[in-house]
């Protein structure tokens, strides 16, 4: 763990580093909901529904030229889903574990990275809009999960949510993009508002657990995020 905190304040203090050798530096905050959902990579799995989840965060741009920048930052993601995946589990009368279908609700915490290029416009006095394209490279911190399945017509559940991090992967890469549009309130400060998409290209879950079930998750949101910068 100490070692992945270390490769992530590498690639923030890398990203910041270049930010800051020349041209327009901007800071700011940002939080907002996200509408947060699960796309599936494999039979043995199924997304079920799309749940609401929060994202908050630190923004740091520096602009190239006047329109186009580098937009990096630190994002929280507090992400809520709802899936279906097969997992081997205890059930009374049987010696082995069976394989049957989970549904689980899950509560994850998240740190990311993004590393975005932006290209930002202006359309109207004070006014402009912009487009953001990169990726990103999060951390698991913390997964908590809630579990049901049925196994010969009888149910089984958990009494509340339980720690399941040892079951996903603690690095996740992903692609992240923006459409936004900010108002420049003075010569220092301006608002924002934002809409952005996020996907995981890597298996939510572990080897352990893909090897052991054949289940491949990948996490997706889409944040509406508004904030300020100086």
């Amino acid at each position: 763990m100490k070692r992945i905190s270390l490769i992530i304040s590498f690639v923030v203090l890398f990203a910041l580093g270049g930010m800051a050798q020349k041209g327009d530096f901007r800071i700011g905050l940002k939080f907002g909901p996200s509408f947060d959902w699960a796309s599936s990579g494999s039979e043995q799995t199924s997304n079920d529904g799309v749940k609401l989840g929060f994202t908050t965060g630190f923004v740091f741009d520096r602009y190239l030229t006047d329109h186009i920048a580098v937009s990096s930052g630190v994002n929280l993601n507090l992400l809520r889903m709802k899936y279906n995946f097969t997992d081997l589990r205890k059930v009374d009368g049987f010696l082995e574990e069976v394989n049957v279908m989970v549904n689980r609700r899950l509560k994850a915490t998240n740190v990311e990275v993004p590393v975005k290029f932006k290209v930002n416009v202006g359309v109207a006095d004070s006014f402009s809009a912009y487009v953001e394209a990169g990726g990103g490279l999060s951390y698991n911190i913390k997964d908590l999960g809630k579990d049901d399945f049925t196994f010969n017509g009888t149910s089984h559940e958990s009494e509340g949510y339980e720690d399941c991090t040892n079951q996903y992967r603690p690095l996740q890469v992903s692609m992240v993009f923006g459409l936004g549009a900010e108002y420049e309130i003075n010569r220092s400060f301006s608002a924002f508002a934002q809409f952005t998409f996020d996907h995981a290209f890597s298996n939510a879950f572990n080897k352990a657990m893909n090897k052991q079930t054949g289940s491949i998750l990948r996490n997706n949101y889409i944040g509406f995020e508004v904030g300020i910068l100086y």
